[in-house]
């Protein structure tokens, strides 16, 4: 009686697992599913006859509008013994991959511009790839740093940020 108990135990939870895969609607998915929807699940109406249609005022595409970035630099520090200053920044209000940061130096009156660097998608955000710039021709004292972001769909600045350079 207790094998027979057992053994209808053991199918009963096999069978109550087994029905779980069918709850899962991305079993097996190698992908992550995007927000963005696809061409075969939009759906369109067409117009009722006492409808007229319509016609656009322009036929040229409007451009879109891009977000305002909210860039913060969260650490810019000089290294003397390599000569180089490096910055951390990352794009708040975006997570997207693609876009591009460009720091800028203000020293003693002189701006510079440094190289672009790309910028990466994270779990919550945009993370600039680390910014190196060199100390060469960097006065001693404070310099301010600024880092620039710009992608496809947003555009920003953060605000100045104290380094001082050995």
């Amino acid at each position: 009686m207790k094998k027979i108990l057992s053994s209808a135990a053991i199918a009963l939870c096999t069978v109550s697992l087994a029905g779980c895969s069918m709850f899962y609607p991305n079993w097996g998915a190698t992908e992550l599913p995007t927000t963005t929807p696809s061409s075969s699940a939009s759906v369109s109406e067409s117009p009722t006859p006492s409808e007229t249609p319509t016609q656009s005022a322009s036929a040229t595409p409007s451009p879109t509008a891009k977000i305002d970035a909210d860039v913060q630099i969260l650490d810019a520090s000089a290294d003397a013994t390599a000569g180089t200053i490096t910055v951390i920044a990352q794009v708040n209000n975006v997570t997207e991959t693609g876009g591009s940061c460009v720091a800028l130096v203000k020293d003693a009156g002189v701006t510079k511009t440094y190289a672009a660097v790309s910028a990466e998608s994270n779990a919550a955000s945009t993370q600039c790839f680390p910014i190196t710039i060199p100390l060469n021709g960097l006065a001693s004292g404070t310099a301010a740093v600024q880092v620039s972001y710009s992608s496809g769909t947003a555009v920003g600045k953060s605000n100045f940020f104290a380094v001082t350079i050995p």
